[in-house]
């Protein structure tokens, strides 16, 4: 954001009690900066400034909208509720499925768990509860207690952090879409593990009876596909 004399005036500054800070706008438009909330398009249309032109200042600094403490520490609490957690799945979903459209792979079904509504998530939090009802809120193949962690830590590609433990959403088989059959939710460790291994890699890696729930699960699913868990 362009840098400049602007002084905060009643208008533009938020109360410091309420843990907010002093704000400023940027006209996206002419990149004039101010304490107005608004400005007008090129079609002469009064609209807010988008989050994305909004600073605080910070311990004398100007920072962009989503680094400010209080919208740190409101993204963290509310990035870890259920239905958030599952919205960023259902999110990562919608991207895979992008992707291998782009790459023009052949995927076989269709993503059963799409819902058009912003922010609801509301068939994949069913899948997940009915798998709970049945196995408890654990993985079902390494019985790691599921948690819905999200890291807000800065990071980079050398610090990246990743919870084993958090829910995962598991494609049994990748040539297959999300589809209620398909998918299990399991820990982000046995996900990311089974991604990059074979069955005989798994094999030798976990320990048997972990590997054998895995098994069971995907021939309760598929009792067609016995040859597809031969190592």
């Amino acid at each position: 954001m362009p840098s400049g004399v602007y002084t905060p005036t009643k208008r533009g500054r938020h109360s410091l009690k309420s843990g907010k800070y002093p704000v400023r706008y940027m006209n996206p438009i002419t990149k004039i900066i101010s304490s107005s909330s608004r400005y007008t398009n090129k079609d002469g249309v009064r609209k807010s400034v988008p989050d994305s032109c909004m600073e605080y200042l910070v311990e004398g600094k100007w920072i962009p909208r989503h680094l400010a403490p209080h919208r740190r520490e409101y993204i963290k609490t509310y990035s870890n509720t259920k239905n958030a957690f599952f919205s960023k799945i259902l999110s990562d979903i919608r991207k895979r499925c992008k992707k291998n459209k782009e790459r023009g792979r052949e995927i076989q079904g269709e993503n059963e768990f799409e819902d058009t509504r912003p922010g609801r998530c509301d068939k994949l939090i069913a899948q997940f509860d009915e798998q709970v009802e049945r196995y408890g809120n654990k993985c079902p193949v390494t019985h790691i207690p599921f948690t819905m962690n999200v890291n807000h830590n800065f990071r980079d590609i050398n610090n990246y952090v990743r919870t084993f433990s958090n829910i995962s959403p598991d494609r049994i088989f990748n040539h297959m879409d999300y589809t209620k059959q398909n998918l299990i939710f399991t820990s982000q460790l046995w996900n990311f593990k089974k991604g990059e291994s074979s069955l005989y890699e798994l094999e030798l890696v976990f320990q048997p009876e972990i590997v054998e729930r895995y098994k069971a699960i995907v021939m309760e699913r598929f009792p067609d596909q016995k040859y597809a868990l031969q190592a």
